[in-house]
Order: structure tokens, then C-alpha cells, then sequence
């Protein structure tokens, strides 16, 4: 290991590391540094999902570009890669609704996605038996391994030639002036050109360090895996009462889209303003839930900030217990619609921890403040299908040479919490 990079990179994820991909092929030297495993959190545990329908109109494009790098990479090692296509089912005329008015608004944009009717619907999920108000169908959605293809990638990068530093927190940001000039490492001191941070649910508080503040928050999502199925549907569905997609093992993996879990803690209060508006709109979509966590958060932020210990070290891994209660009236309520999954049972369950923003779209910006720093995270649970193109888009912003077009939704400054 060196102890002076182009770029480095605080967080091993499929963001950190495409980052770092798109940059060693323009001819930089790049580290990668992470306070745990490769991918240990939630660029490995998420559902597995490469879709476009639902997407935001600012994410859409990310979205479509990466199909064809996912298909590029799949090409080059196998990580049960399948364009098995995405199935949207509206369980009322409301939800009906609002997928035709984002079908609406998504035209023209070089979409493949179109309206099913009844019988289409029927056709292509004979295993289901509940009525259906309607359904978008997207064929060249894909379903992919996600641990393997985590696997998969961090190879294609250590032989792209980026250094790969796992078990190696980053305490803190060193600035000298108004530039990001180094990190400071558990084993020392490496300065840099540039420097992204990059570190999913982490990255609030690397950001803290150096006086940043970035208005993200936690969510704990649960996720199950069945025992194989034997006919099946083919292709990813999603809808109110589950989401699955087809793994290679026959099984699949299941989960709700409407059970993800945040506590209140104190950057709740402090970014209720941002939040608000968001929340009400999808609130459905998230418990939250009061307790004990507000006290530990603010016990544990005070040991995070510009010259405090910063002990990332502490938190190797942050592994969530799976909401097993909420699991299993999800997996009975596809049983119920679908009577081909009654043979099988849970085969096993997780959680994973998801950095969301108030918009739910991402930070892939400079720091106004700072030259040099970079941010890329926030993705809101939709980081692993986007994130080729994510890492792609977030070289050409190191590097100077996004458009503004491209780059402009995705700003940090559009928050206005750093005097930007």
C-alpha cells in the first residue's frame, strides 16, 4: 500500500467500488478503504433487483444505463445474472393509478415497460390466483445474485488494479485550508488527490468529522430466503403485499416493500423539516418506532466530529436482527395468492441497514466547501440496480467531466445545511 493515491475511497459497496472501477480505467490510482468486509452490509443483503419501473424521472437514467454494464459484466463471470423482467402489480385502482401516471411521465425516455392486460397478466403468472387491478411489465429487468456479484466485482477491481484496503476504518478527513488533502487511517496517515466517501449509512458520520452535515438516516429492511419451488414464476414481482425475485438455487427471495423499520433518534428531530413533506406523502411505506435508540444515538454521536476520537473501528459491521414476525405474515400472504409456494418454508433471514435521503435520491457531488471531497451516497434502497452507472456518473463528476444535466439532481447543495 502506498501512502499517496490519486483518489481514495472511504467504503467497499457497489458504489465505492464502481466508483473506483470507472476511475483506475481513466488511469488513476486508486485505494479503497473499508472499517469491515467487502460489501458486508447492504450492497450484499439487498433483494437482488435491477429494475426501472417506480423508478424517480432523476434516477430513471442511471437506471437504463446500467442494464447494459450489468449485462457487459454478466458477460464476463457469472453471478446468476437473469433478464427475467419485473412484474408491478397495483392491488387497487389506486395503486393502479399511480404506476400509469409514472408510466406517463417515464415516456419516451427509451423504456420497454408497457400495461398488461388481465389475461397478459395471467399468462405470465399463472401460479397467482388474486385479482389484480393492474400491472407494468418491464422485460428487461433483471434479477442478480447479490453477494455474488459483490464477489464478483471486488475481482474485477483488485485486477483493474485498485488497492483494496478492507478491515481498515477511516477516522476521520484531514483538511488543510479549504482541500481534503489525506485520511487518516487505523494504521496511519494517506493523503490523496481526491477523496470520495462513499460509505453507505456510515457516511453521516465520516462527513461529521470534518463539520459536513449530510440530512441522512437509517432504515432497517428484513429480507427472507425460501426453500427451492418447484413451477415458480420466472420473472421478479412486486407488489404491496411482497416483492420476490427467482434465485438460481430455486428458491427465493422475499420481502415487503412496506415494512421498513426507522427509529427516532436525535438527527430524526434534527432533519424533521426535510422529511416531512416525504414522509407524508409514503408513509405507509415505513414504521417508526420510539425508544431506547434515541439515547444510545445521542450517546454515540458525541463521540463522532472534528477533532474527537471518531472510533469506527468500534463498528466493524452493522448487522440489523430481521423482523422475523413481519417476515412471516409476508411469506403467508404470497402463500395465500399463490398456492405453489405452500411446499416450501423460510430457509433464512436478515436485515440490512439502508442510508436514505429526504428526497429518497442520491449525493453524487463535490463538497462546495472543500475541494478535493466527494460524496456518493444516500441511494435509498435502489444503490445495487443503479450503481454501475451510479459509479460511472460519480468518476465523471471526480474527474470534472459530468454534464450538469446529469450531475444537477443530485447535488448536496440542493439541501442548503452546509451555507451553500
Amino acid at each position: 500500500m502506498s501512502r499517496h493515491y490519486d483518489v481514495v475511497i472511504a467504503g467497499a459497496g457497489i458504489i465505492g467500488l464502481s466508483t473506483a472501477l470507472f476511475l483506475r480505467e481513466r488511469g488513476l490510482s486508486v485505494a479503497v478503504f473499508d472499517k469491515g468486509e467487502v460489501a458486508y452490509e447492504q450492497s450484499g443483503r439487498n433483494w437482488g433487483w435491477m429494475r426501472t419501473i417506480g423508478q424517480d424521472m432523476a434516477e430513471l437514467e442511471l437506471a437504463l444505463a446500467s442494464r447494459p454494464l450489468w449485462r457487459q459484466w454478466a458477460a464476463e463471470g457469472d453471478f446468476g445474472f437473469r433478464q427475467c423482467g419485473l412484474v408491478s402489480l397495483a392491488g387497487d385502482e389506486a395503486e393502479w393509478a399511480g404506476l400509469k401516471n409514472w408510466l406517463k411521465h417515464a415516456a419516451g425516455r427509451g423504456l420497454d415497460t408497457r400495461e398488461l392486460e388481465s389475461a397478459d397478466t395471467a399468462t405470465l403468472l399463472p401460479q397467482f390466483q388474486r385479482h389484480w387491478a393492474g400491472a407494468l411489465f418491464a422485460p428487461g429487468d433483471a434479477g442478480i445474485e447479490p453477494d455474488q456479484a459483490m464477489r464478483f466485482l471486488e475481482k474485477k477491481v483488485l485486477d483493474a488494479g485498485v488497492v483494496m484496503v478492507p478491515g481498515n476504518a477511516i477516522r476521520r478527513i484531514d483538511i488543510s485550508g479549504d482541500r481534503a488533502c489525506a485520511v487518516e487511517t487505523e494504521t496511519g496517515r494517506v493523503t490523496a488527490d481526491k477523496i470520495v466517501i462513499a460509505a453507505g449509512a456510515w457516511s453521516r458520520w465520516l462527513c461529521k468529522t470534518v463539520g459536513i452535515v449530510i440530512p441522512q438516516l437509517r432504515v432497517t429492511a428484513s429480507v427472507l430466503r425460501t426453500t427451492p419451488v418447484e413451477g415458480g414464476p420466472n420473472v421478479n414481482v412486486a407488489s404491496t403485499r411482497y416483492c420476490l425475485r427467482p434465485r438460481r438455487d430455486g428458491g427465493y427471495t422475499v420481502a415487503r416493500r412496506n415494512s421498513s423499520l426507522t427509529c427516532v433518534t436525535p438527527d430524526s428531530v434534527r432533519f424533521m423539516r426535510q422529511y416531512l413533506p416525504n414522509y407524508l406523502k409514503q408513509k405507509q411505506l415505513l414504521r417508526v418506532r420510539a425508544g431506547t435508540s434515541f439515547f444510545r444515538e445521542l450517546q454515540l454521536e458525541r463521540r463522532f466530529g472534528p477533532e474527537k476520537s471518531n472510533p469506527f473501528e468500534d463498528f466493524r459491521a452493522c448487522d440489523p436482527v430481521p423482523d422475523i414476525e413481519t417476515l412471516k405474515e409476508t411469506f403467508e400472504y404470497l402463500k395465500e395468492d399463490s398456492p405453489v409456494f405452500r411446499s416450501s418454508r423460510i430457509a433464512s433471514s436478515w436485515a440490512g441497514t439502508i442510508d436514505v435521503m429526504p428526497d429518497a435520491l442520491p449525493v453524487l457531488s463535490p463538497v462546495a466547501r472543500y475541494q478535493g471531497l466527494f460524496l456518493a451516497t444516500g441511494f435509498s434502497a435502489h444503490g445495487f440496480g443503479i450503481g454501475p452507472a451510479a459509479g460511472r456518473l460519480m468518476a465523471d463528476i471526480v474527474m470534472g467531466e459530468a454534464t450538469a444535466a446529469s450531475a444537477a439532481p443530485f447535488r448536496l447543495e440542493r439541501f442548503h445545511l452546509n451555507d451553500d
